[in-house]
């Protein structure tokens, strides 16, 4: 127990001959004794625990300097859930019962799969050096789509911030190893995503709605002051706050034991990589081929453009670009994206589109497509018809099927005549490899090959078929069998279920609409379920995951749809669209299944079913789900998109009484 002591005894006897303010004068007067006087504190200099083991002091405070509660915010200025639940923390600052009572600690967390948000972080924080941390936290939070750097420059301009400075911070890495500290601290505390909040050191995930934070804060506020008139400062009242809300937390899990390193390409191998009816920039007879893997919301397959662009300048006629279609599932634009790029091929205009869409990847509207075509004389109806033709479909998934077989999992991703270099690496790495080629392809036209036959004869003796794989690293040490989870329990409530409510086994499924592997997952889900699904009871409930932008949207727009009686319909068809999950494609579908669009609409618009969506994942956070999908028989966690004889098998094991 930590305690301050009072003011020096000439203070103390400076104060009383002024006649200062006393309490408990009856003691006073029945021993004739001075109290000890209360410690001298500054209301305007935050007290936090003793030693401040967070190290708040360092970090941005809004709200009461001394407030009985803090609330510890990791946050993430790319994280659309940290962006909704923003106005729930304003609401609580501007609640009267709240009034001086709260102070907010904003902690970054930036995640890695967010390609913005470690920047946005450091902008932030340069900002806050300059005294406009709040300032810059709203602005960034108001343009999350719009966080490269020549926006956060933009954005430190409007605050009226010293740009020298700012940019040098930015330039230099200034506030890297804060965030990093902020991270380590985030692990330390079990903090897995975002946003997660620390009340007085309780934990909550997610974006919660307003009275999941108010009760918590009442407690707090409570427990506070009975510390405080026991004659606890704040600063230690909240030690001991966080020690008492690490006493109760549940026991860290054991580390997991070491897994295998998955199998990785060969980079040694030489693939066959066929141009087919790809874009080529550059001359049919260059000695070196460069196919990209690429799709055009990808920030990092926008900055390797102008190495591309440098080595066409360097090798001149020796070099050629063939661009190959690979939009991610979770860049709800890369797909309309590459209809786009294809559909302005088809009238001879592929790279002008392609040079448009990379110059504005924040803006990649279906809009701007048609202005884009127009900008380039297309033929405009002839675009609108390519980009929804089943022959662009096909025309991607032919690339995508080949990607798959060369085992390229991500953009950018480079074969130059055949041999594979991964991701937006610097320019000299890229004429490393090309030297080399060019050196053996020359050595070709010497011994009497055509220029344009370089290409084929070196791709001759390529592999086909799936691409070489090294062996697998094997695991530090052999796991041991792990134990079947212990179940928990599961509230059904009202979510969409099929099959018995008296089912001897129950699958509860939290998933997500743009999750491949919930797609995947699903479909070896209705496999496992042949012969026995009279017999089990399937629940779903929804866990939007962050990084997929129309995720959440779609989770809306499936309990809309259970609203009116079609929750399976609409589910189904999101499933079979995952690539195609708009607000114009939700109400295409919503359509399709015979929804009043009227009532839809008005659900999508007001928001109706977003709470409902949030709860469902705080329940699923609550109960152990960390990511999609996460799947429960009879309470008892699974989890990823097993094949469907191991699902069946556990079905089987539960049907049987085991």
């Amino acid at each position: 127990m930590y305690r301050v002591r009072g003011l020096l005894l000439t203070l103390m006897a400076l104060a009383l001959l002024l006649g200062a303010c006393r309490t408990n004068t009856a003691r006073e007067d029945a021993t004739n004794n001075a109290p000890e006087a209360a410690p001298a504190v500054d209301p305007n200099t935050p007290q936090f625990d003793p030693g401040d083991s967070w190290n708040l002091a360092a970090s941005p405070l809004k709200g009461a300097p001394n407030g009985l509660v803090t609330i510890v915010a990791f946050s993430d200025f790319e994280c659309p859930f940290c962006s909704r639940v923003n106005p729930t923390i304003e609401q609580i600052m501007t609640t009267p019962e709240f009034e001086g009572k709260v102070r907010v600690i904003f902690k970054q967390n930036p995640l890695p799969f967010h390609s913005h948000a470690n920047l946005a972080a450091q902008a932030a924080l340069a900002a806050n050096a300059q005294g406009k941390f709040w300032e810059m936290h709203d602005l960034l939070f108001a343009n999350q789509r719009a966080l490269e750097r020549t926006n956060l420059d933009s954005y430190a301009q409007q605050l009226g911030l010293d740009m020298t400075a700012f940019a040098a911070a930015l330039d230099g890495n200034t506030f890297g190893p804060a965030i990093q500290a902020d991270l380590d601290l985030g692990s330390r505390l079990g903090i897995r995503g975002t946003p997660n909040f620390m009340i007085n050191g309780r934990q909550v995930t997610g974006a919660r709605p307003f009275d999941d934070f108010a009760s918590i804060i009442r407690e707090e506020i409570t427990a506070m002051q009975g510390l405080i008139d026991g004659g606890k400062t704040v600063g230690e009242a909240y030690g001991e706050r966080l020690a008492a809300a690490a006493a109760a937390a549940p026991p860290a899990a054991a580390p997991q034991a070491a897994q295998p390193r998955p199998a990785e390409p060969d980079p040694n191998a030489e693939l066959y990589v066929p141009v087919g009816a790809s874009p080529v920039l550059g001359p049919n007879d260059a000695l070196v081929t460069v196919v990209v893997f690429s799709e055009f919301q990808c920030p990092f397959c926008g900055r390797v453009e102008p190495t591309l662009a440098q080595l066409r300048t360097d090798y001149g006629n020796d070099v050629r670009i063939v661009f190959k279609h690979n939009p991610l599932p979770f860049h709800d634009r890369a797909m309309p994206a590459a209809r786009a790029a294809i559909a302005a091929q088809n009238q001879g205009k592929f790279w002008e589109m392609h040079d448009l869409m990379f110059q504005n990847q924040q803006a990649l509207t279906d809009e701007n497509f048609t202005a884009w075509a127009s900008q380039l004389g297309l033929d405009i109806n002839r675009f609108n018809a390519d980009m929804a033709a089943e022959a662009t479909t096909a025309r991607i998934a032919e690339d995508q099927a080949l990607a798959t077989r060369l085992a390229a999992r991500g953009t950018p991703h480079f074969f130059i005549n055949g041999y594979r270099l991964r991701g937006a690496q610097p320019v000299d790495r890229f004429k490393s490899v090309v030297d080399e080629r060019l050196t053996e392809a020359r050595n070709l036209v010497t011994a009497g090959t055509a220029r344009a036959g370089v290409y084929d004869a070196l791709q001759a003796d390529a592999v086909r078929g799936e691409a070489p794989m090294l062996a697998a690293a094997p695991a530090a040490a052999p796991a041991a069998p792990a134990a079947p989870a212990a179940p928990v329990n599961i509230n059904i409530g009202d979510a969409p279920s099929q099959g018995p409510a008296d089912a001897r086994a129950t699958i509860v499924i939290w998933t997500d609409y743009q999750c491949p592997f919930c797609s995947r997952f699903e479909n070896n889900l209705r496999t496992a379920l042949e012969g026995v699904a009279d017999r089990v009871r399937v629940v779903v409930k929804m866990y939007p995951l962050s990084f997929h932008q129309n995720a959440h949207l779609a989770a809306e727009a499936a309990l809309a749809a259970k609203a009116q009686g079609k929750f399976w319909e609409m589910h189904a068809l999101m499933f079979e669209n995952q690539q195609n999950l708009t607000r114009p494609d939700l109400e295409r579908y919503a359509e399709q299944v015979g929804l009043n669009m009227e009532a839809f609409r008005a659900a999508l618009d007001n928001h109706t079913y977003a709470a409902a969506v949030d709860a469902e994942m705080a329940e699923g956070t609550a109960v152990g789900v960390t990511g999609t999908p996460a799947w429960y028989i009879n309470g008892v966690k699974f989890g990823g998109a097993r094949p469907p004889e191991q699902i069946r098998a556990e079905f089987d094991r539960v049907l049987a009484g085991n």
